[in-house]
This record gives structure tokens, C-alpha cells and sequence, in this order.
């Protein structure tokens, strides 16, 4: 059976909107979009993000109203925010060093709350749900420069709801701490999404239906024998449900004892609320993503080195490759050596594209040495429908 990769961008969730008729932003639009939401372009929420405003009056001149009304080049912002920090870490300039964290901080929050608002769309996208349903039926990779877990969510629909509920499953914690194996293996759906990222966590929340329900990931992961799931899901920039223990308690109560799981990895779920870091226990756990910066570091953190890693090896045994909602943006070389290594000794015997910009498929086929045809599709829909004739 051919082996069939799909990578994903942002723009291939543009199908997508919310009750507010918003779609997913990309990293030019991310104002756009989230001042058009009722929740977040709320006056209160907006004066939490007062330094953002601040930081991006000051160096681009741009006021609240011209990001409501025009596109923001993120990486730009991100970029020197980068530098400014790693200069005031260098001079040892505590003031910047708190000022610029706190911006970068409630920046990277506001992204990933803008995310976290889409969760349960897809089904307001009937092109979107079908593409969950193909990617299942193929047994396909995903690779995924997005952070938010919409195609995750999508291959979960189409493995549908799993009817094999252990007898002593009642969708809360027992009372003496204690779950089983049988409870641990137990997910909502059939498609088990924990198992589905090629790496492992530290401490896992099962994917079940009820009071969220936390297992450390060594017992997790013994209690699913077979292992990781070998289609996988390859989240190349980090994931929203992908935490990392900050070390630090959201409330000190007078003493500045550290928390004790500092540096242990969680999969969760996004929790962010009111621009606030998202928290466990008492704890701050910070999201386990490479922030659109000009010089993104993909070797720093173990787990998204692992993904990268795999991601190559994906693409090494491609027969079938269909690139969604991704331009190959320049300043992302890291991408093109993961394809000029992948395709170094063959290229994929077919390759389509879902993308209106059709100036993409030169670079691609440069970058995988494709010498056919390359199929283009103009959005998803015009690709579903490829797909169903």
C-alpha cells in the first residue's frame, strides 16, 4: 500500500469559522481575527494585552484600530522581541528582561486563545470533516506546522465514538486516586490521540469524555502495549495541548518555594483564559511551541526534535504527497533542507497541491526533484472533491 503524507499549513484551515464567522489566523492576521471576537475584542480582555498594544505602537506605529483592519507581519514582532531579550539577557538589564518576557508572554497567550476558540469547529466544515475521514482511511502522516489541534480533532470524528466503555468508568476520578489499565486504555474515540504524536509525555490527560483525568505517562503508555499509533500526527512547531512544567506556582502566597516538576512534559488541553498562563496544580505550564520568529530553534527541545526527525523519515518513504495551505516561505530554510535531505535519493511518485497561489509548485517541485505533473487544487473543497470522483 503506498505510504501517503500530507503537510499542512496554516492557510488549510481557512475553511474554517467560528459562530462569529471568524477563521483560524494565519501569523499576518492574528489581530484581524481576534478583535472580531466577541470574547476576546472585549474591553477587559483588551486591557490585559495593553503591552502588546504598546510594544507594537512604538516600533511600527500601528494603534489598536489599524491591527483590527490590517495584516501584522507576526514573525517581524516576534523577531525583535527575540532580540531585544537576548541583548538584555546579555547586559544582565532586569527591567527589559521583565517588560520584554511579559510581552512575548501575553502575546504568545492571546495566539493560542485565538486557537483555542476554533476547537469545535470542524464541524462547520463539511470539506474539513470529509479530510479527516480520507486521512483516517489512508493510514496517512501528518505533518503540521499548525499549532492548534483541528486535524486532530478531524481524524477523531471520522474514527467515530468509541462504544467499549470499561464497566468502571463513570468520567470522573475515583475517590481513592486509583484507575485501572482497562480505564487508562479507554479513550472517547476509537482514534486514540495521545498515541498519535510519535513522541511520549511525562504526564498524559486521557482523551475521554467527563472530569479531565490526568496519569503519569510512563503508566500510560505501558498500559497501551501495542505502542504509538504508526500513522502519526507530526506537529513540527508544537501543539497548544503540548505543555512543559514551568517550575513556578501561579500564586506564591508570601514564599517563593518553586513547584516540583519543573521541565516535565504535559499533554493536556489548551486552558488559557483572560490572557492568564495556563496552570496545573497550581503550577504555570507553558506551551510547548516554536513561536514565528525569523531564527526558530527546532533542535532545543527534545520532543520537537524527535517530530522533525520523524518527519524526514515520513517524507523518505512518501509515495504520495499532498501539500495543503503552505508557501514555503524563505525565511523557513530549515523546511527546505527537511525536504532537500527527505528527497536526496527519490521523489514521490505523486505529489498535489491545495493552495491558490500556484507560484508554490515550482518550489516544490525543486525541492522534492519532482519532474511530473503536480496536480493543484485551488482550496480544500475543490480537492474533496477530487478526491470523492
Amino acid at each position: 500500500m503506498p505510504k501517503v503524507v500530507y503537510l499542512f499549513g496554516a492557510g488549510i484551515n481557512r475553511g474554517i469559522s467560528d459562530h462569529d464567522g471568524v477563521v483560524p489566523p494565519l501569523a499576518t492576521d492574528l489581530f484581524v481575527q481576534a478583535l472580531k471576537m466577541s470574547r476576546l475584542g472585549d474591553d477587559h480582555y483588551l486591557e490585559k494585552i495593553t503591552p502588546v498594544f504598546k510594544y507594537i505602537q512604538k516600533y511600527w506605529k500601528l494603534n489598536r484600530e489599524d491591527l483590527a483592519n490590517n495584516h501584522f507581519d507576526l514573525e517581524a514582532c516576534y523577531t525583535l522581541l527575540e532580540l531585544q531579550l537576548n541583548e538584555a539577557k546579555a547586559s544582565g538589564n532586569h527591567d527589559d528582561i521583565v517588560t520584554l518576557q511579559d510581552t512575548v508572554l501575553k502575546l504568545t497567550i492571546l495566539f493560542a486563545e485565538t486557537l483555542q476558540e476554533f476547537e469545535h469547529s470542524i464541524h462547520n466544515s463539511n470539506a474539513f470533516r470529509i479530510l479527516g475521514e480520507i486521512i483516517y482511511s489512508e493510514n496517512a502522516d501528518v505533518l503540521t506546522f499548525n499549532y492548534d489541534t483541528l486535524i486532530e480533532s478531524a481524524i477523531e470524528s471520522a474514527s467515530r465514538v468509541s462504544g467499549s466503555a470499561p464497566p468502571t468508568y463513570r468520567g470522573r476520578p475515583h475517590e481513592s486516586g486509583e484507575i485501572s489499565a482497562e480505564e487508562i486504555r479507554y479513550s472517547h474515540f476509537n482514534w486514540n490521540r495521545p498515541l498519535s504524536y510519535g513522541v511520549k509525555f511525562d504526564e498524559v490527560m486521557l482523551h475521554r469524555a467527563g472530569i479531565s483525568t490526568y496519569v503519569d505517562g510512563e503508566r500510560f503508555y505501558d498500559s497501551h502495549s501495542e505502542g504509538l499509533y504508526k500513522a502519526k500526527v507530526l506537529k513540527l512547531h508544537g501543539s497548544i495541548n503540548w505543555f512543559i512544567y514551568s517550575g513556578v506556582k501561579k500564586f506564591q502566597y508570601g514564599n517563593n518555594e518553586s513547584a516540583s516538576n519543573k521541565g516535565k512534559t504535559l499533554l493536556s488541553r489548551g486552558n488559557w483564559w483572560f490572557n492568564e498562563p495556563a496552570e496545573k496544580d497550581g503550577e504555570i505550564i507553558e506551551p510547548m511551541i516554536i513561536t514565528p520568529t525569523l531564527y526558530k530553534n527546532y533542535t532545543e527541545n527534545e520532543l520537537i526534535s524527535s517530530v522533525w526527525k520523524q518527519a524526514k523519515s515520513s517524507l523518505i518513504k512518501c509515495n504520495r504527497l499532498i501539500v495543503g495551505g503552505y508557501s514555503f516561505p524563505p525565511t523557513d530554510f530549515a523546511v527546505r533542507r527537511l525536504f532537500l535531505e527527505a528527497f536526496e535519493s527519490h521523489s514521490p511518485d505523486e505529489i498535489i497541491v491545495i493552495n491558490p497561489d500556484t507560484s508554490v509548485v515550482k518550489t516544490i517541485k525543486d525541492l522534492s526533484h519532482f519532474k511530473k505533473p503536480i496536480l493543484v487544487c485551488k482550496d480544500l473543497d475543490e480537492f474533496i472533491k477530487l478526491y470523492q470522483t
